[in-house]
This record gives C-alpha cells, structure tokens and sequence, in this order.
C-alpha cells in the first residue's frame, strides 16, 4: 500500500501537498518523501496534510522546505489552512471514495459521516 499521495498545487509558487494515507507519523516516511520529491525534480514548499494521524486539529497541517534533495528539518512547522481550501478537499474526497480505511481512522463518527456527505472538514 502506498502511505501518501503527493498533489501538485502550484506550479508558480513551487507547493506540493503530500497527503497521508495512513495513521502512521509523517515523519516515520520522510526519507520515503525525499526520494519521490527527487524523482519529480520537486524543489520547494510541502505541505502534508496528517489528518488520519493528528485528527482535524491545528496541528493537521505541516509545512516544510525541500531543496531538492532533502528537508532542512529546523524549518518544519504546524500551518494553518482556511476551512474552505482545496487543500483540504484531497484527503476528504479519498476517504469518502475508501470507506474501510476512514472506518478505522481516528475520526469521530460526526467527521466521517460528514466526509461520507462530500463535506470537507
């Protein structure tokens, strides 16, 4: 199984969201992420979205920096993402479409029932 998703953004502003498939800590696969953001030749801002792991917290968003071929880890920091971002869309619209893995998520019933709804929390 494959443990995230990496979605362009931006092209301008050199923005990628990698999207968490699992509960697992993002940083269990940080050198998993370097390796995939070399292959696409990726330098720039990653935002990874940990809903699975952290819930829909403040601590949900985490941004850092790739130079290319790694992270400063020094510049890894919670980002805030506004309720109505496309942002957020990515990990709705793949848990509505697996139902299993939102099942034995952390989310509150409300949240997947919500998610299962097209609402994007």
């Amino acid at each position: 199984m494959n443990n995230f998703n990496i979605v362009n953004l931006n092209e301008e502003n050199n923005k990628v969201l990698i999207v968490m498939k699992t509960s697992e800590s993002p940083f269990d696969f940080v050198s998993e992420f370097q390796e995939k953001l070399m292959e696409i030749q990726f330098s720039g801002i990653v935002v990874i979205d940990e809903l699975l792991h952290s819930g829909n917290t403040e601590e949900r968003f985490i941004s850092g920096f790739f130079d290319g071929h790694s992270f400063d880890n020094s510049k890894f920091r919670f980002e805030s993402i506004a309720r109505k971002s496309m942002i957020r869309n990515y990990i709705c619209e793949y848990l509505k479409s697996d139902k299993e893995l939102m099942m034995y998520s952390g989310l509150t019933t409300i949240q997947q029932r919500l998610i299962s709804k097209g609402c994007v929390i």
